[in-house]
């Protein structure tokens, strides 16, 4: 006999900062690269301001790879703050997104979700980086939706739909949960997806113009707030 699923039997994840670490692991790896270029303090958050902001343009724009995305923008970060990079440091940046820790509290909670309900992945990667996350995550999901396969990045609706379309739920039988308000919590609120969990890993304050459904700190309560 099939196991019965409950009501709202998908749960879609983000996994950058949502799952694992991603804005750290970046951070860290940058440091590595600029520090021993002199590239500390205020001259630091230059570059990684920058990294940050070309990073958003590029995945706002036409279409490539994340990769290439980290790849430009660690350029346009180097030239920011007047100093080359080289391949072998290229490589280091890419890796620390491939490596990047899943957060304590994930593998716990997945392992008891997958009990009850389907898990996907919806995430502005590709298939090159992501395996590697997940790896490190530990628990295998139902389905993964990236950047390319839709050819664009979150908050794009095109990659909202195409998960829609992938594991072929109306978007209000869907839980999405995630840690960022501007790539996933907006754009799931406008497709009126059932529930909206705000993962505010960062301490954030809340936008008032997207609320979510429930706000957690972290995934330790969610199996009790989807009860």
């Amino acid at each position: 006999m099939e196991k019965k699923l409950k009501p709202n039997k998908w749960v879609t994840f983000d996994c950058y900062d949502t799952l694992v670490d991603y804005t750290n692991s970046k951070r860290t790896a940058l440091s590595r690269i600029m520090a021993p270029k002199g590239i500390v303090a205020e001259k630091f958050k230059k570059s990684f301001d920058a990294f940050e902001a070309h990073e958003k343009e590029l995945q706002n724009g036409p279409f490539i790879p994340l990769s290439e995305v980290i790849i430009e923008s660690l350029k346009f970060a180097s030239k920011s703050v007047g100093v080359n990079i080289s391949i072998d440091e290229i490589l280091t940046i890419i890796n620390s997104i491939k490596k990047a820790q899943a957060f304590p509290d994930v593998f716990p909670a997945l392992n008891k979700l997958k009990k009850d309900y389907k898990l996907a992945i919806l995430s502005n990667s590709e298939p090159s980086i992501i395996k590697h996350n997940i790896s490190t995550i530990g628990v295998e999901f139902n389905a993964v939706v990236l950047a390319t396969d839709a050819n664009c990045y979150k908050p794009n609706p095109r990659i909202f739909k195409k998960l829609l379309e992938r594991i072929d739920e109306p978007a209000n039988n869907i839980t999405h949960v995630a840690q960022s308000f501007y790539h996933d919590i907006k754009q799931a609120k406008s497709l009126n997806f059932g529930k909206i969990i705000w993962v505010n890993r960062f301490n954030q304050k809340e936008h008032n113009d997207s609320k979510p459904h429930t706000q957690i700190k972290d995934l330790s309560t969610l199996v009790n707030v989807l009860k």
